[in-house]
């Protein structure tokens, strides 16, 4: 068996006026050969808004704007 690397991944937002980092998403990478292309994968995974929700968290696609949003 090969060497295979993952990433795994939160999302966290702190909304004006708050103390803490809520957890709105996550995610992982999936097992791959090199940890350049975990990271892509991550990358695109967030890119694209196609990280994992929890009851209660907000769709991936109402959390900024990806083309210049709450930055």
């Amino acid at each position: 068996m090969s060497t295979e690397y993952r990433i795994n991944y939160t999302i966290e937002r702190r909304s004006s006026g708050e103390d803490e980092f809520n957890e709105i998403g996550f995610g992982s990478s999936g097992a791959w050969s090199d940890v350049n292309a975990a990271l892509y994968a991550v990358q695109s995974d967030v890119q694209h808004r196609q990280w994992e929700t929890n009851l209660g968290q907000p769709d991936p696609s109402e959390v900024d704007d990806p083309e210049g949003g709450e930055g």
